[in-house]
């Protein structure tokens, strides 16, 4: 049975705006995130002008909670990318929970936020290993809203052969048929194909409840927690290693034409070097496309925007075929395949021209207040004798998996 995956680098995050209380004492805006990271681990982090107050749970293989991390860091005004660097505090404490703490929290997180939408913290080494969180304002209230509806999800996580698709979830996320597609060629210059993942479209989970926006299923073994954001975004976290999924309502999905003039800042997380920020600008329309500058501060590269079926120029390798349906979707016959006969019919997914190595990348945008949000991945092909960074262990076949995911959002 394939399961549904998570999206472990995105952190989850709940916007909470609170007024202070008393005469004349200046309203003071409390925001706090519910987040996942790199690793899987989910934190609460509230940010009250230049304090930040986290609660890191520390998670483990099957979903379980190892141990929690208190603490409370003093941060600096942002620098030019927008980002500030928080110095934690002493008194950092470590609770037990089915595991003994090993250490306490020291060093610096840098943060980049957008406020009331999504929140980036990088860890340092000085506990754990590096860590990147990132996420969305969850609703509070989800937990009684109905979820049922098609969303368009993109997979993320590093070495994983699934990377896009769509599902159709009921009232409360406890039954769900959906449609995972990858790329399949064990030669790396050669244009690859669509490749059908699901081996099940159906899934049916435990309800383990829901608190504060997030609900608690079980899948098998792991415990899955879902949160519907503030943007509409719904977003699935699994046990740490086993990838992710970020998805929107198709109804959500951007167009084109959306993405024309535009101003973007975001986060890229490469399997080939730590997280970058990023920044881009976009152009205006032109015959489909959208032009994209986008860079690091080192360097960058101009880009072009399209729908999965407008030609682009990419060759060895070039982009597969979208408008044909994979072998196994529609024969013997997926449900979803009915409204969605090849993956060009699920709203919001584009792809990206122009690109310098043999590294392609597919983006799914949705519309949030009139502003665009964008969540891209990378595949690339791996060999055997290439260690996979998810598993710490040689990829089992030569072919192309997640390479590096993104996040842009309209400025």
């Amino acid at each position: 049975m394939n399961k549904f995956k998570s999206f472990t680098f995105l952190i989850f995050i709940s916007a909470l705006i609170l007024s202070s209380c008393g005469g004349d004492t200046a309203v003071k805006k409390q925001t706090t995130y519910f987040t996942t990271s790199s690793k899987g681990d989910y934190s609460d982090w509230t940010i009250v002008d230049n304090l930040l107050t986290a609660v890191w749970h520390v998670v483990n293989s099957s979903g379980a909670i190892d141990y929690s991390y208190n603490f409370t860091a003093n941060c600096a005004l942002p620098v030019d990318d927008g980002s500030r660097l928080c110095t934690i505090n002493p008194g950092a404490t470590c609770t037990n929970g089915v595991a003994v703490c090993t250490d306490t929290p020291s060093g610096v997180i840098r943060i980049m936020e957008v406020p009331g939408v999504a929140l980036y913290a990088l860890s340092n080494d000085d506990f754990q290993e590096q860590q990147l969180h990132v996420g969305f304002a969850k609703d509070s209230g989800a937990c009684s809203q109905n979820v049922s509806g098609d969303y368009t999800m993109i997979h993320s996580g590093l070495g994983l052969r699934d990377n896009f698709g769509v599902y159709r979830s009921d009232t409360n996320f406890l039954n769900v048929l959906h449609a995972d597609f990858g790329f399949d060629t064990s030669s790396a210059l050669v244009t690859p194909t669509v490749k059908y993942n699901s081996s099940s479209e159906a899934e049916s989970l435990t309800d383990l409840g829901c608190s504060d926006g997030v609900r608690v299923r079980r899948l098998g073994t792991d415990t899955i927690r879902a949160m519907l954001t503030q943007s509409g975004l719904f977003v699935l976290d699994l046990p740490a290693g086993q990838g992710g999924l970020l998805s929107f309502k198709t109804n959500r999905a951007a167009q084109i034409a959306d993405f024309a003039n535009k101003n973007f800042g975001g986060v890229s997380f490469p399997d080939n070097s730590g997280p970058r920020f990023v920044k881009a600008v976009s152009s205006a329309l032109t015959a489909n496309r959208v032009g994209l500058a986008a860079g690091d501060g080192s360097s960058t590269i101009n880009l072009r925007i399209m729908p999965l079926t407008t030609a682009d120029l990419e060759t060895s390798p070039g982009y597969p075929n979208f408008a044909t349906s994979p072998t196994g979707y529609s024969t013997p016959g997926s449900v979803l395949a009915a409204g969605y006969p090849a993956p060009k019919d699920i709203p919001g997914l584009f792809k990206l021209d122009g690109l310098t190595d043999a590294g392609r990348v597919i983006l799914s945008a949705m519309e949030y207040n009139s502003k665009i949000i964008v969540i891209g991945m990378v595949y690339n092909h791996r060999t055997t004798s290439e260690t996979n960074p998810a598993t710490g262990l040689h990829f089992t076949e030569n072919n192309l998996y997640n390479t590096g995911n993104f996040i842009l959002f309209e400025k």
